[in-house]
């Protein structure tokens, strides 16, 4: 990835549509780096696709339109999957071409982000969608729960007022997020001359607009311009405009081009932004407040945080219909100065958009802040274990199974990290026999490892021993990554850690590198688990809990998630003493993964065409219904249970396979 890579923006609204917030940074960065805007999902019988085929065309200086055709109801539950696979493929189809971006930024309320894709991932939230869900058409539950996922998933946020940026903050504690207002194209000086005792309204007209202010400026007298398009939903609201654009005091003008813009507000003398006080205006930065002041006009504006971050007396901040209506009958009848106008150009210009653009740009190319805590492999070889655990460990021949798969898959991928600055601590039973002990000091006699034996691991205990093996560390974090003996990892798996790490200081958070890959002997298959057992726990030294404080398919109840993006992470082997893995995901030929897991995948082999015709066909629709089956008894069983049912059920039938196994022999 180049810090002066293209930068691939996944767009909430097609690029020919009105140009709101994205459209207007997208071209401001695309004055320092190629943009590739991709449309929201297309239907294939719609206006803006292709053909059945990904189609790219150049729009502007240094911007692609990339638009995916995707079948009819693409926002719809059952037809969504689809949709985003499709998208993905096309993404990925770009990234072989060697178009790597250096970001990706996803905007919009259901957008997400494209799995695999390098690059800083950005989230960039313009509004407070939920709120807005109505006023859009969505579903607020929905737009949640998508917006968390991009949360979990992003390296940066970008939010356009500062309320908005803290809500984030609390959402995904942790996270860097840069408070980035819109902005404004800065307009040549206007002609000089008097004005038009005349009021401007620019923009789209709906319900957002406080109508009870533009009745009263109407019934005053006050000449009014409103320019833009009408896109309320409500009835009522639709009354209520039609009788206010009906009054003689009020023009219209649904729709003009762009650039007769900065001609109609020259002949204006307010510009108004009267914004009803509600929880999405609140969060909302209004374009069209810098906009005015590029024109050189003075603003009279409804009191939202937007209004007051700009600290300015051009921007005249009133609460109620009878002081805007005094507000702007006092900015018209004044006349403005040379001085004035070039105050309020002068600022439009320190918050244009190629200054947003810039300081976005130095958020993205940033370095991740470095993770300089107590990194500790954790590791359970033999420990003795209650539960269903206890029924596998004392099978024949499991003990020595295990150390052929730690010596063949685990330690060598834990050998190969490309980040060293960790420790590797793993437990033993003291009962062990000599042979094993004798292998634990070929294994660990180059200090790869630290070998303790106990009969059990406490967390006070476990915390004693890490603490024992910081060597004096005065680091203030520590983060612990648990790691199954019979199990590997990818080589970078460690650094990856570590860079996500230092975006989450001070806060506990369990970090997850959700894409794996499962091995069962010569086939390979790519899998997704956003809780999987390769989970880590960074935290503040002080009332640590580590990431053996609860199951790894939990730790988000107590604590927030991180997904840290990228290739596999790591490798699930299923053999015969597995306690619970089994084969999942896709079949996929190993040749694109050896780099990943040097030496680990040597036994794999690429499906035929035989095999790839079963896996399509039968194979992998049937392994995913078998697992949204165990998830869905298991998740009714955890809530009527606990997991100390689901313990008991596991040994059950643990002891009835045994029985069985006994019967046989």
């Amino acid at each position: 990835m180049s810090a002066n890579g293209p930068l691939w923006w996944i767009a909430g609204t097609p690029w020919n549509e009105i140009a709101g917030t994205e459209k207007q940074l997208a071209s401001a960065l695309a004055e320092y780096r190629e943009v590739a805007w991709v449309d929201p999902p297309a239907p294939v019988f719609g206006g803006r696709a292709r053909g059945v085929l990904p189609s790219a065309e150049k729009v502007a200086h240094r911007i692609s339109r990339v638009i995916v055709p995707v079948p009819p109801g693409a926002s719809r539950p059952v037809i969504k999957p689809v949709a985003e696979m499709m998208l993905q493929r096309a993404l990925n189809s770009r990234l072989r071409e060697g178009r790597t971006p250096a970001a990706v930024i996803v905007a919009g309320p259901l957008a997400r982000f494209p799995r695999g894709i390098p690059g800083v991932k950005v989230f960039f939230v313009t509004d407070d969608w939920v709120a807005g869900a109505p006023l859009m058409g969505f579903s607020a539950a929905r737009i949640d729960r998508c917006m968390r996922r991009n949360l979990r998933d992003a390296d940066l946020v970008a939010a356009v007022t500062p309320d908005l940026a803290e809500r984030l903050q609390q959402l995904q504690p942790g996270l860097r997020v840069l408070h980035l207002p819109n902005g404004c194209v800065p307009l040549p000086a206007p002609p000089d001359g008097p004005r038009r005792k005349t009021a401007v309204l620019l923009g789209q007209l709906n319900e957002r607009l406080d109508l009870s202010i533009l009745e009263a400026l109407a019934t005053a007298g006050i000449e009014l311009k409103v320019i833009g398009p009408r896109t309320e939903r409500d009835p009522a609201v639709s009354a209520r405009l039609d009788s206010i654009l009906a009054m003689d005091s009020v023009s219209w003008e649904p729709e003009i081009p762009a650039a007769a813009i900065p001609d109609r507000l020259s002949r204006a003398s307010a510009g108004i932004t009267p914004y009803a006080d509600t929880a999405f205006n609140r969060a909302s930065f209004p374009l069209k407040t810098l906009d005015y002041l590029s024109a050189g006009l003075p603003v009279v504006a409804t009191d939202l945080p937007a209004a007051r971050w700009l600290r300015t007396g051009h921007v005249l901040i009133e609460g109620t219909a009878e002081g805007f209506v005094a507000a702007v009958k006092r900015v018209l009848e004044a006349e403005p100065t040379r001085e004035q106008i070039a105050e309020r150009q002068h600022m439009a210009r320190e918050h244009s958009w190629d200054a947003r653009a810039r300081a976005f740009l130095a958020a993205v190319d940033a370095p991740a802040p470095a993770w300089e805590g107590d990194h500790f492999l954790i590791t359970r070889f033999n420990l003795p274990t209650p539960g269903p655990e206890s029924l596998v460990r004392a099978r024949d021949g499991w003990l020595r199974e295990r150390a052929e798969l730690f010596e063949r898959y685990c330690l060598p991928s834990v050998a190969a990290q490309t980040q060293t600055a960790f420790r590797w601590v793993i437990y033993f039973d003291p009962e062990s026999p000599h042979w094993l002990r004798d292998r634990i000091r070929e294994w660990s006699a180059g200090g790869l490892f630290t070998p303790i034996f106990r009969a059990s691991v406490e967390n006070g205990q476990l915390l004693a021993d890490l603490r024992s093996l910081s060597g004096g560390s005065a680091a203030a974090e520590l983060m612990t990554t648990n790691l199954d003996n019979d199990d590997g990892v990818a080589a970078d798996f460690v650094e990856r850690l570590q860079q996500a790490a230092g975006h989450a200081r001070g806060v506990r958070s369990a970090l997850y590198l959700p894409r794996g890959l499962i091995l069962s002997g010569r086939r390979l298959f790519a899998r997704t688990d956003r809780t999987n057992a390769f989970c880590s726990v960074v935290e503040p030294w002080a009332g640590a809990v580590t990431c053996w404080t609860e199951w790894h398919t939990m730790l988000g109840r107590t604590m927030p998630v991180r997904e840290v993006q990228g290739p596999p992470g790591w490798l699930q082997v299923v053999h015969g003493g597995n306690v619970s893995n089994r084969i999942r995901g896709v079949r996929v030929p190993p040749e694109n993964y050896r780099g990943l897991f040097p030496g680990l995948l040597s036994g794999a082999e690429p499906p035929s065409a035989a095999e790839r015709t079963y896996e399509l066909l039968l194979g992998t629709p049937r392994r995913a219904v078998r697992s949204g089956l165990r998830t869905a008894a298991k998740t009714v069983l955890l809530q009527l249970a606990g997991k100390d049912g689901i313990d008991r059920v596991k040994e059950h039938i643990g002891a009835l396979k045994a029985a069985v196994a006994r019967g046989r022999s």
